[in-house]
């Protein structure tokens, strides 16, 4: 199969080559899967949510658009947080911040608001009695 990716280039140059090549295709699976993720949280479904969130969250390091990455980043946050799992829920919630626009008044309020939202229930621990 010869499609000028060297499979033998360092990571980088690797990872750089197929968002080159392939990375409308990985951002347009990423949408996909972040909508399925979306409906089936609406549907109760919270750990197929994450899961599908998840493999959006993996396919967007291949997107050539990063374009509302922190939305799928915070709502995998606040997934976590519905089920009790705290830890997970504050390490996205602090990769999010870290893609956060500072001049987008919108992003750092919904970010806000999911702080609270963690805050509020990190009391409670998890199902297990901790907050993982």
């Amino acid at each position: 199969m010869d499609n000028n990716i060297d499979i033998q280039a360092d990571f980088i140059t690797f990872k750089n080559q197929i968002i080159n090549k392939f990375g409308e295709q990985y951002f347009d699976q990423a949408e996909i899967f972040f909508v399925r993720a979306m409906k089936q949280a609406e549907q109760g479904l919270i750990h197929s949510a994450i899961a599908d969130g998840k493999f959006a969250l993996d396919l967007t390091n291949y997107s050539s658009d990063q374009t509302g990455i922190q939305y799928l980043i915070g709502f995998l946050s606040q997934l976590h947080c519905d089920i009790g799992q705290i830890n997970k829920s504050k390490a996205y919630y602090e990769l999010g911040v870290k893609l956060l626009d500072p001049k987008d008044e919108d992003d750092k309020r919904l970010y806000k608001n999911l702080k609270e939202l963690i805050d509020g229930e990190s009391w409670k621990g998890s199902i297990d009695g901790t907050n993982e």
